[in-house]
C-alpha cells in the first residue's frame, strides 16, 4: 500500500514515491522497513518546522544519489515566501540577483547551470532552455529535491544539478479523510515601497473508493500573489584614463595610446603613462554616476489540477495540468550625471587617492545630465499538461510511462523617456565611504535655481527609446521507465527506459528605435502631468546621495504612447523573427542496482549509462527577410557510478562518478552572420553572429561524502566534490576570408574578423560541504529546540582565451568562475512546540566575480560583487486544529549590496543597492 492507504507501485527512484520516505520518518522507521507496519503509517500526522527539517534528513539518507531537500512544514506551508529564497537553506546552494522584492537565480555549488523539473518533467520558460523558478508559487509545492549527483535515469542536462519540484496530488491524502479543504490569505508589507500586498491560495481535494475495489482522487490548487516593490541604487560609472590636471583633465579616447577593456585595468601608480604613448601621463577618473529608483507591480496567478485513478492494486493513472503566469509593470526612475567634462575653473582642487593616480573628488561644471522615466510591461503564460500511468505487471516487473505537453509564451515592451539639463556646477566625491558616491549640486553655496535638479524649468525634452520582444516555446515529451527485480547475485534491480522530446521555440523582436523629437516638440509643449518630481527617502536619505530629480511620469508615458511615438517619429511596434528552432531529443538508459552484506554493514550502489541524441534545426532571417538555416547535431554517452558503504547502522559513506552536459542556448546557435565591409581601408571587415557548430559543454564529476546519522532525524556530514568542465562556450573572434556579393566588385575576397561564440578553454571547480541537522531531546521548555547549519568552501578557475586583433589565441587568462563565492554558510535556529513553532535563519556568502562589464571600455573590466547576507524569521501559531496564524519577515538587517570593478572596492567602487525588508501576516484554515 502507498502511504495513506493507496495502492503500492514499486520504484527504485526517489522521484516516483515522493511521500514514502517522509511519512516513514514520522514513525521513526526507515523507508526500507516501512512495509513492516503499514497501519502505523496510516495513523501518523506530523507537521511543523521539526518535521520539515528532519524529513529532509531522511530523504538524504535513503537516496542513492546525493540529494538535499526542502519539505513543506504542513500542507501548503512551504518554509519561505519565495521558493528560491527557501533554497538558501540547502548546503552548497547559493542564491543571487536579489531585487524586485525577491531573489531569482539559484546556483548549486557555485554553478547556475541547473535543470528544473516539476514532478520529474523538464520545464522551461518561452524560448529558453531553463525556467523562471521564481514564477512558481510556494503554496503549490509539497517538496523540492536538489540532486547534486544524478543516476542514468535522471535528465543529465545541467552541469550544476537538478531541482525537482513536487506538487500536491490527491493520493497524498488518507482516503478516510474525505473532502479536504485548505485556504490561505496573507498580507505582505514591502517596507521600501510602503505597500501592503495580498496573497491567497486554496486547495480542494477528495479521494474515494470506486466500484470494483478501485480508488479515485481529484485535487484543485490555485494561488495568486501580488507584490508592489521598490529597489534603490546609487552607482559610480566606469573608469577611464583622463589627461592630467595641467592638460585640462579631458577624457582620452581609446585610439590615443590605450586599449579598452582590460580585466584588471590600466596601472594605478603615480606618474603612469599610456601603454601606446610613453610620453603621455594620465589619471583615472569616472565617466558618470547615476541613481536608480525602481518600482514595480507584479502579479503571479498559478494553479494545479490533478486526477488520480487506481482501478486495482497493480495500476495507477495520474492526469495533471499545471499553470503559472506572470504579469509585471516596472517603472524605473533613472538619474544620470556625466562626469567627463574637462577641468572647471573653480577654487576646489582635484583630490587624488594617496599613492595612486586615481581621482577621488573634483569640482566640475557644465555637465550634461539626464533623467529617464523607463516603463517596462511584460508577462508570461506557461502551461503543462501530463498523463502518467504506472503498472505492476508482475511481482518483479513495474512499468511507468508519461506523456506531457508544454506551451509557454513571454512578451515584453519598453519605452524610455528622457528629459535633460546642463548642471552649471557640482562637486563629486566618487567614494564617500563604503562605495557610495557623493554629489553636491551647490558647492559654492550660492543657491542658484539653475543648480536645482528638482526644478522642471532647468530641463528640456531629450531622447526617446522603444523596443520589445516576443518569445514562445512548446514541447511534446514521452518517457517510459521499467524496474525489474532480478536478484542476480549482488545485482538486485535493473532499471531501463527511454525519452523522446520534440521541442520548438521562436524569438521575435521589434526594431530598437532611439532618437530625439522630430516634430519640434519641446518640454513646454507637453502638459504638466508629463513630468513628476521624484523624491521620498531615496537610499535611506543618505547625505550626498541626490534625493530628488524631475523625471517623466511613467503612468503618463504608459497612457500616451501613441502621442510619444508621433513626437519621435517611431512606428508602432511590429515583431519579426530572430530565430526559429525545431529540436528533437532521443534518450535511452540502463542502470543496475547492486547490494552486498559486508561484515556488520553493507555496500550498495548503482551503475548506469545514458545515451542521448540531439538534433537541432535553427533558422534566422537575413537582411532581405530570407531565412538562413543550419543544423546542430550531437550524440552523447554519459556513464554514472554511485557506491554507498553502510559502515555501521548510522555511518554512511558515498562515492560517485558522473558525467553531465549542457546544450548551447538557442540564440547562440543562430546561423545568420552579419558582415560589415571595410570602408575605412583598415585592411579587414568585421562580422558578428551565432555559431551553429557549437558542441555541448561537458563535465566530469566526482563526489565523496561521509554522513553520520547520530540520532533520529539528525545528521552530521562532510562532502568533497570536483567538477572538470570542458568545451566552455565563450565569446570568440575568428578570421574568415570571403567575397561578399554586395561589396566592391573589384575588391575580391578579403578578411573579416568574425565575433561569435565558440568552444574554447576549460574550467574546474572543487570544494567541501559541511552540514548538521540536530533536534536533541531536552528537558522542559527547551525541548523542541533544533539547529541546522551548513558551510561551503569553493575553489574555481576558468580559462578565457586571450586573442590578438585578428583572432589568434595568444594564451589563456585564468579567472574565477562567475558567481562562485569562496565561502558561504547558513545557520538556522528552530523551535517546535505543539501549538507553535519558529525559525530564525541567517545566510551569508563571500564576495565573488560576477561578469565582465558590458561597456568594454571599462578599466578594470571585471565586475565583482561584495559579500551578501540575509536574516529571516518565521513564526507559526496553531490556534486550533483548523486555524493557523503565520508571520514571516525577510531581509531584516536590510544590508547594502556593493559591487566593484576589479575586486578593488576602495579604489573602483561601482554599484550600491538597497533592497527592502518584508513583513507578512497570514491566516490558514484547513478542514
Amino acid at each position: 500500500m502507498l502511504p495513506g492507504g493507496g495502492h503500492s507501485m514499486k520504484s527504485s527512484t526517489l522521484k516516483r514515491l515522493p511521500l514514502a520516505i517522509t511519512m516513514a520518518l514520522a514513525t521513526g522507521q526507515s523507508a526500507m522497513a516501512q512495509d513492516e507496519d503499514e497501519s502505523v503509517l496510516e495513523e501518523v500526522i506530523v507537521t511543523g518546522v521539526k518535521y520539515s527539517m528532519t524529513a529532509a534528513v531522511e530523504i538524504k539518507r535513503e537516496s542513492m544519489a546525493i540529494v538535499d531537500s526542502i519539505v513543506s512544514e504542513d500542507l501548503g506551508k512551504f518554509p519561505d515566501n519565495n521558493v528560491v529564497e527557501a533554497m538558501q537553506r540547502i548546503p552548497g546552494v547559493q542564491v543571487t540577483d536579489r531585487g524586485a522584492g525577491e531573489v531569482s537565480v539559484v546556483s548549486i555549488r557555485g554553478l547556475a547551470d541547473v535543470t528544473t523539473t516539476i514532478n520529474g518533467r523538464n520545464v522551461f520558460t518561452a524560448a529558453g532552455r531553463s525556467v523562471a523558478l521564481q514564477d512558481i508559487p510556494s503554496t503549490l509545492i509539497n517538496r523540492v529535491d536538489v540532486y547534486k549527483t544524478r543516476s542514468a535515469e535522471n535528465i543529465s542536462r545541467g552541469i550544476a544539478g537538478q531541482i525537482d519540484i513536487h506538487t500536491n496530488r490527491p493520493f497524498d491524502f488518507d482516503i478516510d479523510e474525505g473532502l479536504h479543504f485548505l485556504g490561505q490569505v496573507r498580507a505582505t508589507y514591502m517596507e521600501a515601497a510602503d505597500e501592503f500586498n495580498p496573497q491567497g491560495s486554496f486547495l480542494l481535494s477528495d479521494r474515494f473508493e470506486t466500484g470494483g475495489g478501485g480508488e479515485f482522487g481529484w485535487l484543485i490548487n490555485i494561488a495568486y500573489t501580488q507584490v508592489d516593490w521598490r529597489d534603490q541604487g546609487a552607482h559610480a560609472g566606469a573608469s577611464f584614463p583622463f589627461d592630467t590636471v595641467a592638460n585640462g583633465l579631458g577624457q582620452i579616447p581609446p585610439d590615443q595610446g590605450w586599449t579598452p577593456g582590460t580585466d584588471r585595468g590600466l596601472p594605478t601608480a603615480p606618474g603612469s603613462t599610456l601603454p601606446g604613448d610613453p610620453s603621455r601621463e594620465y589619471l583615472h577618473w569616472r565617466d558618470a554616476m547615476f541613481n536608480l529608483d525602481a518600482r514595480g507591480e507584479r502579479e503571479r496567478p498559478a494553479g494545479n489540477v490533478a486526477l488520480q485513478w487506481a482501478p486495482n492494486e497493480t495500476s495507477q493513472y495520474t492526469m495533471e495540468v499545471f499553470y503559472n503566469g506572470y504579469r509585471e509593470d516596472i517603472f524605473n526612475s533613472l538619474w544620470f550625471q556625466f562626469l567627463n567634462s574637462p577641468i572647471y575653473d573653480l577654487a576646489d582642487p582635484v583630490e587624488i587617492y594617496s599613492g595612486t593616480n586615481i581621482i577621488r573628488g573634483r569640482t566640475m561644471g557644465d555637465g550634461f545630465s539626464f533623467t529617464s522615466g523607463d516603463v517596462t510591461v511584460q508577462q508570461t503564460d506557461s502551461w503543462l499538461y501530463a498523463l502518467n500511468g504506472q503498472w505492476e505487471l508482475s511481482d518483479t516487473f513495474t512499468l511507468e510511462s508519461d506523456v506531457a505537453f508544454q506551451d509557454s509564451e513571454f512578451e515584453t515592451d519598453f519605452w524610455g523617456q528622457r528629459v535633460a539639463r546642463i548642471a552649471p556646477e557640482f562637486y563629486i566625491n566618487i567614494n564617500s565611504g563604503d562605495g557610495v558616491p557623493y554629489l553636491d549640486y551647490d558647492p559654492s553655496g550660492m543657491g542658484s535655481p539653475a543648480n536645482d535638479p528638482t526644478n522642471v524649468d532647468n530641463y528640456f525634452l531629450d531622447w526617446g527609446f522603444q523596443n520589445g520582444a516576443r518569445s514562445s516555446g512548446d514541447a511534446l515529451t514521452w518517457t517510459a521507465d521499467a524496474d525489474w527485480d532480478v536478484d542476480w547475485g549482488v545485482v538486485k534491480t535493473l532499471t531501463f527506459g527511454a525519452r523522446w522530446d520534440d521541442r520548438s521555440a521562436e524569438d521575435q523582436v521589434t526594431p530598437g528605435l532611439e532618437g530625439g523629437p522630430v516634430d519640434g516638440t519641446t518640454l513646454a509643449d507637453l502638459p504638466p502631468e508629463f513630468t513628476m518630481y521624484n523624491t521620498g527617502d531615496f537610499f535611506g536619505g543618505q547625505e550626498g546621495v541626490v534625493q530628488g530629480w524631475v523625471v517623466a511620469d511613467p503612468n503618463w508615458v504608459l497612457s500616451n504612447l501613441p502621442q510619444l511615438r508621433q513626437i519621435y517619429g517611431f512606428a508602432d511596434p511590429s515583431y519579426s523573427p530572430v530565430f526559429q528552432v525545431d529540436e528533437t531529443q532521443i534518450a535511452a538508459y540502463m542502470q543496475a542496482d547492486f547490494y552486498a552484506d559486508v561484515g556488520a554493514g553493507f555496500i550498495d550502489g548503482r551503475v548506469g549509462l545514458r545515451w542521448l541524441d540531439v538534433d537541432t534545426d535553427i533558422a534566422s532571417p537575413d537582411d532581405t527577410g530570407a531565412f538562413v538555416t543550419a543544423n546542430n547535431s550531437n550524440t552523447t554517452t554519459l556513464p554514472s557510478l554511485m557506491v554507498r558503504w553502510g559502515m555501521t547502522e548510522n555511518l554512511l559513506a558515498r562515492f560517485s562518478y558522473t558525467e553531465t552536459f549542457n546544450l548551447p542556448a538557442f540564440n547562440q546557435l543562430n546561423p545568420y552572420i552579419q558582415y560589415f565591409p571595410d570602408v575605412t581601408n583598415i585592411g579587414y571587415g568585421t562580422a558578428s553572429g551565432g555559431n551553429p557548430n557549437l558542441e555541448p559543454i561537458e563535465s566530469e564529476n566526482t563526489d565523496i561524502s561521509l554522513e553520520w546519522y547520530f540520532a533520529e532525524g539528525s545528521v552530521l556530514y562532510a562532502t568533497w566534490f570536483k567538477r572538470d568542465i570542458s568545451n566552455n562556450i565563450v565569446p570568440f573572434r575568428n578570421v574568415v576570408n570571403i567575397d561578399l556579393p554586395d561589396d566592391s566588385p573589384d575588391r575580391g575576397p578579403y578578411d573579416y574578423i568574425l565575433s561569435q561564440p565558440d568552444n574554447a578553454g576549460a574550467s574546474s571547480l572543487d570544494g567541501w560541504e559541511f552540514g548538521v541537522t540536530w533536534f536533541p531531546e531536552l528537558p522542559g521548555w527547551f525541548n523542541g529546540l533544533g539547529i541546522q547549519g551548513s558551510y561551503t568552501i569553493l575553489d574555481s578557475e576558468q580559462q578565457l582565451p586571450v586573442l590578438d586583433d585578428v583572432g589568434n589565441i595568444t594564451g589563456f587568462d585564468i579567472s574565477p568562475i562567475g558567481g562562485v563565492s569562496d565561502t558561504s554558510y547558513s545557520a538556522i535556529l528552530a523551535y517546535d512546540r505543539d501549538t507553535w513553532n519558529m525559525r530564525l535563519s541567517y545566510f551569508w556568502r563571500d564576495d565573488f566575480y560576477n561578469n565582465n562589464e558590458a561597456a568594454l571600455f571599462a578599466n578594470p573590466l571585471q565586475v565583482w560583487r561584495g559579500q551578501e547576507e540575509s536574516l529571516d524569521f518565521q513564526l507559526t501559531w496553531i490556534m486550533t486544529d483548523h486555524l493557523t496564524v503565520t508571520f514571516d519577515a525577510t531581509n531584516l538587517t536590510e544590508p547594502e549590496y556593493h559591487w566593484n570593478y576589479g575586486n578593488q572596492p576602495e579604489l573602483f567602487n561601482f554599484h550600491n543597492y538597497l533592497y527592502s525588508r518584508t513583513f507578512s501576516m497570514g491566516l490558514r484554515f484547513e478542514y
